[in-house]
């Protein structure tokens, strides 16, 4: 065990340094997005879906870090990313809709001035819906007509 610390004693320090920081910017974009909750009052439904986001795209980034640190071999790396992007490319170019669905939901959280309960109306062409807002998702918006 003494070893492997001496061994990998920077690898150890960078891995903590890594973690520490990751954990600084969850906690900042926490506030950031609970700023934004408290400028926009009745967002407060929302901000676990963004924050759930958020997570995600951190907890991805801090497995690509850690394992550039601990030096896992690059054609290791290389064809794990490219199994995984043709994966998500396939899903993603038959779904298209959900990179637009995902940041059509950031807009609509951070941007517009929408909340849950408001009545709206939608215009797409000839076609009309008009109802009370009852949820924001990534992928819908439900809308309670009448």
């Amino acid at each position: 065990m003494d070893d492997f610390l001496i061994n990998h004693r920077v690898q150890i320090i960078e891995s903590a340094a890594a973690v520490a920081t990751f954990f600084v910017v969850m906690a900042t974009s926490r506030w950031l997005v609970r700023g934004a909750v408290m400028r926009l009052a009745y967002k407060a439904k929302e901000e676990r879906e963004v924050m759930r986001l958020i997570r995600l795209l951190l907890l991805m980034l801090i497995t690509i870090v850690l394992t550039a640190i601990w030096g896992v071999k690059q054609n290791e790396i290389l064809l794990f990313a490219a199994s995984a992007i043709t994966v998500l490319g396939v899903a993603f170019f038959a779904e298209m809709s959900i990179l637009s669905n995902i940041t059509a939901f950031l807009v609509l959280f951070f941007q517009h001035p929408v909340k849950i309960n408001d009545r709206i109306r939608l215009k797409d062409g000839d076609q009309e819906v008009e109802g009370e807002l009852v949820d924001i998702t990534y992928f819908f918006t439900f809308i309670r007509q009448g």
